[in-house]
């Protein structure tokens, strides 16, 4: 005989955040594997999971019953600090139940949100009961909380209260048993009260999670929620009774009472929701005289070709305009077009940055026309079926890139336009990923942090965002697998931290994402608060309570608004080049065959640049050297994982095309741009056709389906594949190859339509650099002003181009850096620094100067300025800020002078804005007796005490994070960066755990003692570029620690140790002092001069890798340019031997080709063995950067070099 079944009904999941651990698709397969018909979603407060549950419950075969465990307060109006909350189980039991509780859930939100809850009432709950069920709830419900405190009557006048409200059908007892003792005393309660009122008990395990073994991974759970440990929990469950149970263990707990278990059977049958999913809710969009949306799209993307592309068009371009609209209509999407192109231009007309374009959005010539995108599809061979696939009907996906200071407007625009009750931002979830888990596990367990950080380090970090699972990382990892197998405590803390992967860990705003919808959104998505931190104000906004996903299930329009500032920075620089210039460069009318552009793009000098400014992505630049738009099209493609090694092909390729071999004559004009490399997702689509005879459509399927790996699509469009080749004529060998190619680009290509678009805000930004330096570095400074280790950097880099940064002045500077020209001088001008870059001195304050300077003119004093300017805006401590940085020079009188008087200043200015204050009313009765101000003789003198370089240099580092007017580095930098591996600023996109050597200026140390007594030093050194802390420990400390003094240089080697905030430190391993002679600073300026003329073009043996300076790098005696080079491994690459493992090559009337065929090479093969090059009479000894393997391959590789013989192997 069947056994009797069961239904839990009160389960929370991993959207009750830190109390739930049950993943919703194990629950539902564990349910259906229970035999159990039906299961139920009660999380705290939330409907997050509820469309996942749906279709999760509908793939089991099971029912899905949807609802939430509320916060029952008294009155979500009272602003009492004290106050009781207790929880109700809700039921949806209709359709309109389910929407009852989408608008109660989004209510206890938007009306009663406090304290890190969202509280409901009673009168909440009754304005929302329809085809509601409530069970009278769990041990915290105010119910068995009145019946454990023995408060029978009120615990009655709640049941009274339940049953006025949902009426008596749907009032259930809920019962539960989990071994609490005040549990079963409620219970008695619960079933008294139950027979009195004539309602049925019924049974529930207040799941939390999924096994009765997942106790203790839930208890670790808590604990991360609690900020506690396991040994001292904040918050526990007292036994482990709170697992999804099977039909016969409910039964067994409640063999006394069977029909509270034959009940979850009965509100089963009884729920019957149902989500409509796969409609299109798209919002309507208001047309002009009542024309339809497909009339007025027409007419505005007919207008925008002819403006595109002439008038009349060509036909090519009417032709493709005609598919896409129809294919547009058909699929009932003219209003999301619509709907972009008036946000689009609501931006444009208000001045706010548009990027052009992102995505496969690109590939549609009808947003090139409405000028949604600024990239033409036909002249980049970009493919509309990338973007909509006329097919398979999916909502389109167009995003698009504002300036960060407008994205704000630009939303607040559409809430306006179409409701602000039908707009809103997303949800996102964070989850326990292996690193992460892996540091909250060892904390829960009570471990320091270092031990939790030493083993997150052995997990590699996400690649492009993605991250494995424990299982493979012990599988794939080494030393991973070692410490889990040999260390007790790492098996410890890996074994809890599995038990926490992958379960959400908070939530958060989605960084761009903003849906519209065509009628209030409470009607059909709940929604809730999520706090917005950016800006570094607290404040919460309405988002979605449904993630991405579920909300494109349901058919809600999505759209990305992302903020970008690289577009801040191109608006910024075109602001401070009308200043300058009177004249505003067009953007978008910019040529892309600037000569001054691409060869600086081909120097590598790309800092700055948009995408570019990278060392790996400097690097492949100057391999590339690119000399048009394609070119920087393909680099973006290019420089990621996996097409990485395709870069050194495109830029041999593009050398000498005519070396080119293509497989098949056809696929000539498909990759004859890329030099031979399948390289975009378009090209894969484009041979697909071309070749196999597929459609547009189907081309798009084959890219999804390799892309995603999809195993059983992937066989049936291969024959597919095969098939249609074959009917056109195409070899056989050919055909596996070029699916083979197919299978091996899904690793690596790229959307070629997003490339376009980024390599153009790459060559807007990378124009304004090579062609207004100055205004661009100010632009590009001013955007990082917040962040501490940026603007040093910039600024260095100012100084390398040649451009003077001048420090802030009151009397010139603004809010942001701006550019100063001198009168009869050309561009590059100077930098003036920004008054917000000073710290201490706020924005309000830097307007009330700026204020102050427009009403009375320049500041003649320290006086004067006090005097002018609102002291309620700017006190003490901005004043003193900005006399020590230097603001004040220009009235002529020294920092330590000011400094002296200005509590004296200060008290006089104040009392004169009082005064004058007080007497307003009466001065246009007194003529010009009552307000004048002091003229500036009666004020008394600045003293003038002198002030000591070292002081101000100490002041400017205090007040502006870098050295300005001096730095005791400036001389030394040459060779101090010959002597590096990298910058400081570069530390940051080094691998954590890279040995590196480094030098800096000491300034700042700290030394203590660790818990074991042993002495250890913590100091910052400084490049000019950046800052780094240095932990200086150990046996390291013991044999350099006499070095680490203020304001010494040093060469440090260490590894590095990035830290989980995004911190970066280093582990010296070896430190010395760096002095290098005046003669050594004056070679290693040379060679680096020399080095940047070898890294442009070559024009012919002299500029062989190394070049003249090859010579002078080692000198006669063999040592390096500095002394940190001298002594041993502290120098860029170490001891090395030198000479006797040389390998020779000798080159005799050598073509240009083939010196850069040579540099490649030498490059492709790095070793440890010395390169000598014999050009006439002379022997040039290559540099270190030139080492190589010497091995087979690379000889192999040289012997094939015209021109040149390989003397000494």
């Amino acid at each position: 005989m069947a056994q009797p079944s069961f239904a839990h009904l009160h389960v929370h999941s991993e959207y009750s955040l830190l109390d739930g651990a049950c993943r919703i698709e194990q629950m539902a397969e564990r349910a259906a594997a229970f035999e159990q018909p039906a299961l139920g979603l009660t999380d705290h407060g939330v409907l997050n999971g509820a469309v996942e549950h749906y279709q999760a419950c509908r793939k089991h075969g099971i029912k899905p019953i949807l609802g939430l465990e509320a916060y029952l307060v008294d009155d979500i109006k009272s602003e009492a600090l004290r106050y009781e909350r207790n929880h109700l189980t809700l039921l949806a039991a209709t359709d309109e139940g389910f929407r009852n509780l989408v608008k109660l859930s989004s209510a206890s939100y938007l009306e009663g949100y406090k304290r890190g809850k969202a509280n409901v009432d009673l009168d909440l709950l009754e304005r929302h009961a329809a085809g509601v069920i409530v069970l009278t709830g769990c041990l915290q419900s105010r119910f068995c909380r009145r019946l454990v405190a023995d408060d029978v009557s009120a615990a009655r006048a709640h049941v009274d209260d339940l049953l006025q409200i949902f009426g008596s059908d749907n009032v259930y007892f809920e019962i539960q048993r989990n071994g609490l003792d005040a549990q079963e005393k409620a219970n008695e309660g619960i079933v008294r009260i139950a027979r009195e009122v004539g309602r049925p008990l019924v049974a529930t395990a207040d799941v939390h999670y999924l096994r009765r073994e997942d106790y203790d991974n839930h208890q670790a759970l808590l604990c991360v929620q609690t900020k506690s440990t396991l040994a001292n929990p904040k918050l526990r469950f007292e036994t482990n009774e709170f697992y999804l149970k099977d039909s016969q263990e409910m039964q067994a707990a409640f063999r006394d009472l069977p029909e509270a278990v034959a009940t979850t059977l009965e509100i089963a049958e009884r729920c019957n929701v149902e989500i409509e999913l796969g409609r299109l809710l798209l919002p309507r969009f208001p047309t002009p005289d009542g024309r339809s949306e497909a009339e007025y799209l027409r007419e505005l993307a007919a207008a925008g070709l002819r403006k595109r592309y002439g008038d009349p068009p060509p036909a090519q371009a009417r032709e493709r305009l005609e598919y896409e609209l129809d294919v547009i209509e058909r699929m009932g999407f003219s209003a999301y077009f619509l709907i972009v192109w008036d946000f689009v231009r609501f931006a444009k007309q208000n001045g706010i940055a548009v990027g052009p374009g992102r995505g496969s959005a690109a590939g549609s010539i009808v947003s090139y026309c409405l000028e949604i995108t600024d990239v033409d599809p036909l002249a980049y061979d970009l493919l509309f079926e990338r973007f909509l696939n006329p097919e398979r009907v999916s909502m389109p996906d167009i995003d698009i890139d504002f300036s960060v200071k407008g994205r704000e407007r630009v939303i607040e625009y559409v809430a306006q336009k179409y409701g602000r009750d039908r707009v809103a931002q997303i949800i996102t979830f964070g989850r326990m990923l292996p690193r992460a888990a892996t540091r909250d596990a060892a904390r829960v367990l009570g471990y320091d942090y270092a031990t939790g950080d030493r083993l997150a380090k052995l997990i590699p970090e996400p690649v492009m965002g993605r991250t494995k699972s424990f299982d493979e990382y012990l599988a794939e990892e080494p030393d991973l697998r070692r410490v889990y197998e040999t260390e007790p405590d790492a098996r410890r803390i890996i074994d809890t931290a599995r038990g926490l992967e992958g379960i959400v860990r908070n939530n958060s705003i989605h960084a761009a994402a903003v849906v519209i919808a065509d009628r209030p959104l409470t009607e059909i998505v709940p929604l809730q608060l999520a706090e917005d931190t950016r800006g570094g104000e607290r404040r919460y906004r309405v988002v979605t309570q449904y993630s991405m996903k579920p909300l494109e299930e349901i058919g809600l329009l999505k759209m990305d608004f992302l903020g970008l500032r690289n577009l801040d920075v191109i608006e910024s620089a075109l602001d401070i080049i009308e200043e300058s210039t009177g004249q505003r460069p067009d953007m978008a009318k910019l040529p892309l065959d600037d000569r001054k552009t691409y060869e600086m793009l081909a120097r590598g000098d790309s800092i700055g640049v948009f995408q570019f400014e990278s060392e790996g992505m400097r690097e492949a630049l100057r391999k590339v050297r690119p000399t048009e738009f394609n070119d920087l099209v393909a680099l973006v493609a290019l420089y990621r994982p996996g097409a990485m090694r395709h870069i050194d092909t495109y830029a041999r390729n593009k050398r000498n095309p005519e070396a080119v071999e293509y497989l098949d004559e056809r696929l000539r004009p498909i990759t004859e741009s890329t030099y031979g490399v399948i390289l975009y997702q378009e090209q894969s689509m484009q041979i697909a056709k071309e070749i196999a005879g597929f459609s547009g459509a189907e081309a798009d399927d084959l890219r999804k389906a390799i892309g995603k790996k999809l195993r059983d699509k992937m066989a049936q469009l291969k024959d597919r594949f095969v098939e249609g080749a074959r009917k056109t004529g195409t070899d056989e060998r050919v055909i596996q190859e070029l699916w083979a190619a197919n299978e091996a680009a899904a690793d690596y290509s790229f959307n070629r339509s997003h490339a376009a678009c980024y390599a153009l805000i790459s060559y807007r930004t990378a124009w304004l650099k090579a062609n207004y330096p100055a205004e661009y570095m100010a632009a590009l400074i001013s955007s990082v002003m917040q962040t501490k280790d940026k603007v040093p950097f910039f600024v260095a880099q100012c100084d390398e181009m040649g451009i003077e940064v001048l420090p802030p002045d009151v009397n010139e500077s603004g809010h942001d850096f701006r550019v100063i020209h001198e009168p009869g001088n050309d561009r590059p001008g100077k930098i003036r620094f920004g008054l917000d870059a000073v710290k201490n001195v706020g924005s309000q304050a830097v307007d009330a100067i700026i204020r102050a300077r427009e009403q009375g003119g320049p500041f003649r004093s320290i006086w004067d300025f006090c005097r002018r300017v609102d002291h309620r805006a700017v006190n003490k401590k901005a004043i003193e800020a900005l006399i020590k940085c230097g603001a004040f020079d220009s009235t002529g009188a020294t920092r330590s002078g000011m400094l002296a008087v200005l509590a004296q200043a200060q008290a006089a200015g104040q009392k004169h804005q009082q005064d004058t204050q007080l007497g307003q009313a009466s001065i246009f009765d007194l003529g010009d007796a009552g307000g004048g101000a002091p003229a500036a003789s009666d004020d008394p003198p600045v003293p003038a005490l002198a002030d000591a370089q070292e002081q101000i240099n100490q002041w400017e580092k205090e007040t502006l994070g870098l050295f300005l007017s001096s730095h005791p580095l400036k001389e030394l930098r040459p060779a101090l960066r010959l002597a590096s591996d990298c910058s400081l600023a570069e530390l940051a996109s080094r691998r954590d755990g890279d040995v590196v050597t480094v030098g800096g200026m000491v300034t700042e140390r700290k030394r203590i003692r660790t818990k074991s007594g042993e002495p250890m030093v913590f100091c910052t050194i400084d490049d000019l570029e950046g800052q780094v802390e240095v932990l200086v420990m150990g046996s390291c400390y013991q044999q350099h620690g006499e070095l680490i003094e203020p304001d010494r240089v040093l060469l440090v080697r260490g590894r590095v140790d990035h830290k989980e905030a995004g911190e970066t430190k280093l582990i010296a391993q070896e430190i010395s002092a760096f002095e290098p002679s005046p003669e050594e600073v004056e070679r290693a300026r040379r060679e680096l001069a020399d080095d940047a003329v070898g890294e442009g073009a070559a024009s012919g043996p002299a500029n062989a890798p190394g070049g003249d300076s090859a010579r002078d790098r080692n000198g006669a005696n063999g040592s390096a340019s500095a002394s940190g080079r001298r002594n041993g491994s502290a120098g860029r690459n170490g001891a090395r031997q030198r000479g006797a493992d040389a390998l020779e090559l000798e080159l005799r009337d050598v073509p240009r080709s083939a010196i850069e065929e040579l540099r490649e090479i030498l490059s492709h093969h790095p070793g440890d063995r010395e390169v000598r090059v014999r050009v006439g009479g002379r022997v040039l000894v290559l540099g270190d950067k030139w080492r190589v393997s010497g091995d087979r391959s690379c000889c192999a590789e040289l012997a094939t070099l015209e021109g040149l013989a390989i003397v000494r192997a």
